[in-house]
């Protein structure tokens, strides 16, 4: 299970009437956790438990806990200190060293399940949302974030005249784009499914990207002109893309459509030389149209199998997004 918050709620959207449902999440650490502030998990009174809250280490108390909500509808705070003697996190051997702040509360309809419906339906069209809910579980609200001011931040959390509040900023997941449907693309595709992004793989040679090779991928762009990648970008918020067709006529016709559109990320196999001779072959003379442009493709992690290449790839995709140092420590 993928435990993106837009995958998380996919699965409790359909049994959310079928239930009764406790929301927990984390408003506030101290110290070395696990998981920080704005982590969520959901819990049912028919066993289900979709997210984390931690390693795995306190997930049998906050089930016990959550159980108790359901059946008093009671919200509840709990606390875990690894470093209290007497806690039951240290008593479970933790060992992160930090303090837990949990919330537990009810989701049904008397609060408007805290608008976590509305969440889904905003990431579900690539919107990003700040979601904002009281640690009572009385009410949640959702605002979708304008594109031009979408920026990654922590949770907030914060008390005014003693209620206490905790807001997240959720994004949509990560579409990407897989250029070349070869063996090796089936390393990308995969590992790019395992985050929980939204994959789309485009190679206009008939013999390559066979939908049986690529059965985790969400859209086998099929047809094969340029009109038909364009059209696909237009449609879904595409915001990635990884060039590994090996041939250079594929890859420069793809770069030439990717670069009418603002992408954050663009990594293209091959080496230093190559960029270069892509960019002419597309008429191109600058990258600026991408809010990074990684060629070669990558981290220097060693390696040179494909499961490899995707893992350093991905690493940057992923770092790029997440506002992270994209040149790999030595």
């Amino acid at each position: 299970m993928n435990n993106h918050i837009n995958h998380l709620l996919n699965q409790w959207l359909p049994l959310k009437e079928d239930h009764k449902w406790v929301l927990g999440f984390i408003f506030k650490t101290e110290g070395s956790c696990y998981r920080k502030a704005g982590a969520l998990m959901l819990f049912s009174d028919a066993g289900h438990q979709l997210g984390i809250l931690s390693g795995g280490c306190l997930e049998s108390d906050i089930v016990k806990k959550a159980q108790r909500v359901m059946t008093d509808g009671s919200p509840r705070t709990l606390t875990y200190d690894d470093e209290d003697e007497q806690d039951i996190a240290f008593k479970l051997g933790v060992g992160c060293g930090g303090i837990v702040h949990i919330a537990l509360v009810p989701l049904d309809k008397r609060n408007g399940y805290l608008a976590l419906d509305d969440v889904s339906k905003v990431l579900s069209k690539g919107n990003a949302c700040d979601w904002t809910a009281d640690l009572k579980g009385i009410r949640g609200h959702c605002k979708v974030v304008a594109k031009r001011k979408v920026s990654r931040k922590v949770a907030t959390y914060y008390e005014h005249e003693g209620n206490a509040s905790l807001s997240i900023r959720f994004f949509p997941p990560i579409h990407l784009l897989v250029v070349g449907g070869g063996y090796d693309a089936t390393f990308m595709t995969r590992l790019a499914n395992m985050q929980g992004w939204v994959v789309s793989i485009w190679d206009p040679r008939p013999a390559q990207a066979r939908v049986e090779h690529f059965t985790e991928v969400n859209y086998v762009i099929d047809d094969t002109c340029a009109d038909g990648l364009t059209l696909h970008l237009a449609e879904h918020n595409v915001l990635a893309a990884v060039l590994m067709s090996h041939h250079r006529e594929v890859d420069a016709k793809a770069l030439a459509i990717l670069s009418k559109h603002q992408l954050t990320y663009i990594a293209m196999l091959g080496p230093l030389h190559r960029k270069q001779e892509i960019l002419e072959l597309a008429g191109l003379s600058k990258t600026d149209f991408c809010e990074f442009f990684a060629s070669p493709a990558g981290f220097d992690i060693g390696g040179d199998l494909p499961e490899h290449i995707a893992l350093s790839v991905i690493s940057q995709c992923h770092a790029v997004f997440h506002g992270k140092n994209t040149k790999l420590m030595k």
